[in-house]
């Protein structure tokens, strides 16, 4: 897939920082999606697997300057998961929740990100999305990944709202989000206890 990636973008002479997106069959064939020109919310994984700061990247290439590596000099390392906090009740088919945080503590560490501007007061509007907050770790493989989130989901503490933060920590004690077979029908079956 990258190496379709890579010959897309020359293939329309794109010359900055974007994502192509492919859908991927369970026999491993590979469809092309969407290419979109610019940084995506889940960029913070693939800047953890790679050690490349994108936005940096993507405003050096802004201001005309050369960029500083190359596709061979990136090298994939480890396993890296993404968690959206969101102002929303799972419970109510994830009807928004803004209002008042009364408090936030986020969880650190090695490994564990955490991109958000929310503080203990702010008042999350009903005007725009519900993202609240991004949890990205990273690990030697998926399964210390799994086990890194699901601790910083632990110490991940908003009060005030309802958040997605209990259902995104289900979904990582579930038998298939764990083993990889996750497809485009996963929430809907999870959400009928089918998986």
């Amino acid at each position: 897939m990258n190496a379709v990636a890579v010959r897309a973008a020359k293939a329309v002479h794109y010359y900055s920082v974007g994502t192509v997106e492919f859908i991927v069959t369970e026999d491993n064939h590979f469809y092309f999606m969407e290419m979109n020109t610019r940084v995506q919310v889940e960029h913070a994984v693939t800047e953890m697997v790679t050690g490349v700061d994108l936005i940096e990247t993507q405003i050096t290439i802004a201001m005309g300057l050369p960029l500083s590596i190359r596709q061979e000099d990136i090298i994939l390392r480890g396993n890296s998961l993404e968690c959206r906090i969101n102002a929303e009740n799972p419970e109510k088919k994830f009807a928004p929740c803004p209002g008042r945080i009364s408090h936030v503590h986020f969880p650190g560490g090695n490994g564990v990100r955490v991109d958000s501007a929310i503080y203990d007061g702010y008042t999350v509007p009903s005007a725009y999305d519900s993202l609240i907050a991004k949890v990205i770790v990273h690990g030697k493989d998926r399964e210390t990944a799994i086990r890194r989130m699901c601790t910083a989901l632990d110490e991940l503490v908003i009060t005030g709202i309802s958040t997605n933060i209990n259902f995104q920590y289900s979904i990582l004690h579930n038998p298939v989000f764990c083993k990889g077979k996750a497809d485009t029908g996963f929430i809907e079956a999870f959400l009928e206890h089918k998986v």
